[in-house]
């Protein structure tokens, strides 16, 4: 059952805006545990019949909420509220890390030192179950051209790494600070050696 965000904490402080709707404790056969899945609807989607581009989005706590953040909220309702009077409009999905396996799910990678290594498996939790789930429930726009993935750090590598694995789901990622280091800079081979996607990125690293 979906559910408003506010109605589902309790307490003082916290920082959402807009309409945000959350499906609680979604299980994920590929991954052996379950994680909150958070999903902020644009302003004109009670108002409207559209469909909308979707943006699926990584440590789905440091989005929306100062409470549930690590270091600070992301402020992605509050930006998006803004570019709603913009005209600018999509649905963002917040997927919440799963703690202490979070670097294991962000990368494809197996470093012996620190892990990794499912970043597959967490790829195919968005795409057939996540994504499905999106697509069934709301009015989006399901094909590659709008549909994007986004993250920062280890997010920015896992988001990197399933722009050109699934390149029939993601046409386009925001890639942000992104662990291009981890498993000794796995990631660049990959992508020397990966078919083209002939959508977008966005990277960054610090303020370049």
């Amino acid at each position: 059952m979906w559910q408003t965000y506010q109605s589902t904490r309790n307490g003082q402080g916290h920082t959402v805006s807009g309409n945000l709707q959350v499906l609680q404790e979604l299980e994920s056969p590929e991954l052996g545990n379950r994680r909150d899945l958070l999903v902020y609807l644009p302003p004109s989607y009670e108002s409207s019949e559209r469909r909308y581009p979707v943006i699926y989005l990584h440590d789905g706590q440091n989005l929306f909420d100062a409470v549930t953040s690590f270091a600070g909220e992301w402020q992605v309702d509050e930006t998006m509220e803004a570019l709603g009077r913009e005209g600018i409009e999509a649905i963002m999905v917040g997927i919440p890390n799963a703690g202490e396996e979070r670097l294991d799910e962000y990368s494809p990678f197996r470093a012996t030192d620190l892990g990794g290594g499912r970043g597959d498996a967490y790829l195919a939790f968005i795409v057939d179950q996540v994504k499905s789930l999106v697509d069934a429930e709301f009015r989006t726009l399901p094909g590659p051209a709008s549909t994007g993935i986004m993250g920062s750090s280890a997010g920015g590598l896992i988001s990197l790494y399933g722009f050109f694995k699934r390149p029939e789901t993601f046409g386009f990622a925001g890639v942000m600070s992104p662990s291009l280091w981890f498993a000794k800079g796995a990631i660049y081979d990959y992508v020397r050696k990966a078919p083209p996607n002939n959508g977008r990125i966005y990277l960054d690293a610090g303020t370049r």
